[in-house]
């Protein structure tokens, strides 16, 4: 049998890629761990971290230390790995804490208890999943249904679920829903989503409008005053701050490209731009004048650093900015 680390070396830097940019699938996660895990790597592990690190730095716009996001990395693992994958993490803790800010693939997993006079059952048990801004992650709910959640948002479910499958939201997630004969229902502070079993992507955001797009199967979908909407697949439903509903037909890609690690635009304003861009590389943009928050962008951004977004965008929209690395704020204008 090969080594190890010589199985998995073919897609390597690919994989540790995708994994440090928190578009690894469950699978791709599992085969990083196992190299990283695997006696004698050690220093074909610390190799394709410090090439990954220098390349960021190359292009970085700040490499101080994120003691926040250590610390979730650490939980993470501690939660999920065995006591043997936390000593072997332990061996890379200082090149983790120069380079965290590379690792973003990883997510917090909170448990909660809900306080009884009764006996804690099984089902009181509630898992929360979070991935802070600048990461990505995919996994799977206790029935076995695919989630795949974007930068800044937050999922929460039972450990186990009763008669109906709830999930609560705060951001955006990409579900793919398993049939089981039990209802499937996703809450957001806006409205809620019930499916038997789909494919869909739900954009719900504090402060901004919940958005569904139906890839495949059937949703319906209901603000809190009790107005629904059945989406047939291809149509998105747009309920804004005032709970007004519409509905539109839409190219899915564009809603659901981010999971493959893509942000896809077609005249987009550029004010929407701008957030997605604020959530995946964890910035504040200030857009100068209102000409520019309505200028459409078409493109797509694909793995890149952000200094090479701002260069694409640069060489492809008439604009001019200007960074401000202490403060993490990129402020934008035409030209």
């Amino acid at each position: 049998m090969p080594h190890p680390f010589v199985y998995y070396s073919y897609n390597m830097k690919k994989q540790f890629t995708k994994y440090l940019n928190g578009t690894a699938n469950p699978e791709e996660f599992s085969e990083v761990l196992k190299a990283i895990c695997a006696d004698g790597n050690e220093n074909k592990v610390t190799e394709e971290i410090l090439k990954l690190w220098k390349d960021t730095l190359n292009a970085a716009i700040e490499n101080k230390e994120n003691n926040q996001l250590l610390d979730k990395i650490h939980h993470r693992i501690a939660l999920e790995e065995s006591r043997t994958i936390t000593r072997r993490f332990a061996l890379y803790r200082n090149l983790l804490k120069v380079a965290a800010v590379l690792i973003l693939g990883l997510v917090t997993t909170t448990v909660i208890f809900y306080n009884k006079p009764e006996k804690l059952q099984y089902a009181d048990v509630v898992e929360t999943v979070t991935t802070p801004y600048g990461a990505k992650t995919s996994f799977k709910l206790p029935d076995g249904s695919e989630v795949w959640l974007n930068s800044g948002s937050t999922i929460s479910f039972p450990k186990q679920y009763g008669e109906i499958r709830n999930v609560e939201l705060t951001g955006e997630a990409y579900f793919k829903v398993l049939k089981d004969g039990k209802p499937f229902r996703v809450k957001t502070s806006l409205g809620l989503i019930e499916v038997m079993g789909t494919s869909f992507d739900v954009n719900a955001y504090s402060g901004e409008n919940f958005e569904t797009t139906l890839v495949e199967g059937r949703v319906k979908v209901r603000n809190n005053a009790n107005q629904e909407a059945i989406l047939k697949p291809g149509q998105q439903s747009i309920l804004n701050l005032s709970n007004e509903f519409s509905i539109k037909e839409v190219n899915t890609e564009l809603s659901t490209s981010w999971r493959d690690g893509k942000l896809m635009f077609v005249k987009e304003p550029f004010s929407n731009v701008a957030k997605e861009l604020e959530r995946w590389y964890n910035v504040k943009i200030e857009l100068q004048g209102e000409r520019l928050k309505k200028l459409g962008y078409t493109g797509t951004i694909e793995m890149e650093t952000f200094v090479e977004v701002l260069e694409l965008i640069n060489t492809t929209t008439p604009i001019k900015y200007k960074f401000d690395k202490s403060t993490r704020i990129l402020k934008i204008s035409g030209r």
